[in-house]
């Protein structure tokens, strides 16, 4: 009697460990992250694609543009096909990447996705996952529509109408990153908030994750700037201002995700690194002085770097 009352209890031990796991299974598969709803703005997605090759245009006009047959841009967008190749056909944004040859650590998105990253930002990262991470928080402020939520819904067709107008700041070295997003003549500025930046760093992270690469590298590189160069830093963290602990957000961000075992850098970022210190860069107060006087607009035409997808006048027009 007391045989068959043990063997009825070890039964039901069995059966509540055999009906546990699939539960357990799936409590540890709901921790896997998920792109979040981008929600709405007062531009439609057309609006912004459309704005944002308006302030293309302007910065073939105003910044030197390597080609993208260039060793350095041709990595970068082999890189960033990873990052986009995560984000969902219905919430993804016709993505472009190209290099800027500035010796700043800096990279700058536009409404719509062209995305612009300094050569600077190449040499300055240790390992691919680095450099994932900047793209990754880049593509973020086009996933969420930063820009144009900052825009005022009122002003969409005026700050369409405009943007042809604007023109590279000279007051101040820190606002030479900020062209592209200060439009219009009305001096409208889209520029990211904290909680822009802290939303950028946590969606960035998803795409990392998915991608392959640790979403610690992006606070990591973050950080290390912040520490090297201190308030008076890099571009990168005047433009970007820091939400707080970049660190500490980001790892109770993924502490609950799954574990995987990460890509953290690649033959391909070393040789890019490798040939990215050969390129002939340019200081933010050349590049001013340059944008002054019209010489990267006619570089850029000379050497075939501008897109062909740009509306008509952009960064091609017949001036000198």
């Amino acid at each position: 009697m007391q045989t068959r009352k043990f063997s009825t209890q070890m039964l039901a031990l069995v059966l509540t460990l055999l009906l546990a796991q699939p539960l357990e299974l799936m409590a540890a598969g709901t921790s896997t992250p998920t792109l979040p709803d981008p929600g709405s703005t007062g531009m439609n997605k057309q609006q912004q694609e459309q704005l944002g090759l308006q302030a293309m245009g302007e910065v073939y006009k105003q910044m030197p543009v390597l080609p993208d047959s260039s060793p350095e841009t041709q990595y970068i967008q082999r890189l960033a096909k990873k990052l986009t190749g995560v984000i969902p056909p219905d919430k993804t944004w016709p993505y472009q990447f190209h290099v800027i040859p500035a010796v700043e650590i800096n990279a700058f998105a536009l409404p719509g996705g062209p995305i612009f990253v300094n050569i600077g930002t190449i040499t300055a990262a240790d390992n691919e996952a680095q450099l994932a991470g900047v793209l990754a928080h880049e593509m973020s402020h086009v996933y969420m529509q930063h820009s144009a939520k900052q825009a005022p819904k009122a002003s969409v067709a005026q700050i369409i109408a405009g943007l042809a107008g604007a023109v590279l700041p000279q007051s101040g070295l820190g606002n030479l990153a900020r062209m592209g997003v200060q439009i219009g003549a009305g001096g409208v500025l889209m520029k990211y908030s904290r909680g822009d930046e802290a939303q950028a760093d946590s969606v960035g992270a998803i795409i990392m994750y998915k991608a392959g690469y640790n979403p610690q590298a992006m606070a990591d590189f973050f950080e290390t700037l912040a520490k090297k160069y201190g308030a008076g830093g890099p571009q990168l963290l005047s433009d970007h201002p820091n939400p707080g602990n970049r660190t500490a957000a980001v790892q109770k961000e993924i502490q609950n995700w799954p574990k995987k075992n990460y890509m953290t850098t690649s033959p391909e970022f070393a040789s890019a690194k490798q040939d990215a210190t050969k390129v002939k860069a340019y200081s933010a107060q050349e590049i001013a002085n340059g944008a002054k006087s019209g010489q990267w607009e006619q570089q850029n035409r000379k050497n075939n770097v501008v897109p062909a997808n740009l509306p008509a006048g952009q960064g091609s027009g017949s001036g000198a």
